[in-house]
């Protein structure tokens, strides 16, 4: 049963990573319809920047605040260079640039910081006795910190999209920029600001987990499979969906390597890979997303 609960806990804390990055991908996904398929490497280049802000003295607190101040500029810039000239209904071609950009981001890292991992400080104690004790399995403050943060946000981003004219405002761009354009929306500067939202938040998740894990140019590759995963699972539209589903994938992928034998570590990523085609073959909007009605 320690055995059991210690591999819940695993997934679990495992799925928070994917949810949170799938987060990631909704805001971009809900703000604009774009998929960003270099929201991994962007939040991992914002980790590398807030270890250059540690490297310099700073605070690792005012470190991560910077590195998600850099992540949210940086995500106005590639929307507004990079994305906003190929218009509203280039998607492919958006898709095609992203990927580019996650090349480009990945080798600027190793050029700027090299190819050998670093170690970026943690927030709270991360000691090999900082943890708390649940049923004999541990949850370390570090993966708390993560989930408390995760749940703010969340809840921040529900509120947003639910109660404010912004949130609304942005989904009427995603949804129909011609006749949001029409009834007065500047749509430019509402994907734009998706964008920016969509660094912060990846920012903050390369900076949480950066302690956890070695800080590499592909600390986010593995993760970013699993967040797609999750954000289809989910629906590209929710938020919350997104979240959850990472979290079930979480669960499912460690405890399937550790009790199914032809599985183990080696095929966990298939697991993920399943559950996305199967979705896709299923329900496309996922278990929560909102099917789109069109008029003949």
């Amino acid at each position: 049963m320690d055995l059991l609960l210690a591999r819940l806990i695993d997934g679990f804390n495992n799925g928070l990573v994917y949810g949170f990055l799938g987060l990631a991908l909704v805001i971009v996904f809900r703000g604009t319809g774009q998929v960003n398929m270099a929201q991994g490497e962007m939040a991992m280049f914002s980790a590398f920047t807030a270890y250059a802000f540690v490297a310099v003295g700073l605070p690792i607190v005012v470190a991560i605040g910077l590195a998600v101040l850099v992540g949210v500029i940086s995500g106005g810039l590639i929307e507004r260079v990079l994305i906003r000239p190929l218009g509203h209904g280039a998607h492919n071609s958006v898709l095609l640039v992203t990927i580019g950009l996650f090349l480009a981001i990945n080798s600027a890292a190793g050029v700027i910081w090299g190819g050998d991992p670093l170690t970026l400080p943690a927030v709270v104690p991360d000691g090999p006795g900082d943890y708390v004790p649940v049923f004999g399995a541990r949850l370390r403050y570090q993966q708390l910190l993560l989930l408390v943060v995760l749940m703010l946000v969340l809840a921040a981003i529900f509120a947003l999209f639910r109660y404010t004219k912004i949130g609304l405002a942005m989904r009427a761009a995603a949804s129909n920029p011609e006749s949001a354009r029409l009834a007065g929306m500047r749509v430019d500067r509402i994907n734009g600001l998706g964008w920016m939202m969509a660094g912060g938040v990846g920012a903050l998740l390369g900076t949480l987990i950066a302690p956890s894990t070695a800080l590499t140019t592909g600390m986010m590759f593995n993760f970013l499979i699993y967040a797609i995963a999750a954000a289809t699972l989910g629906g590209f539209d929710s938020p919350g969906g997104a979240v959850l589903a990472g979290l079930l994938i979480g669960l499912v992928e460690n405890l399937l390597a550790s009790y199914v034998d032809f599985i183990g570590p080696d095929l966990k990523q298939a697991v993920a890979l399943v559950i996305l085609m199967g979705v896709l073959m299923v329900r496309p909007t996922g278990l929560f997303g909102t099917k789109k009605v069109e008029r003949v």
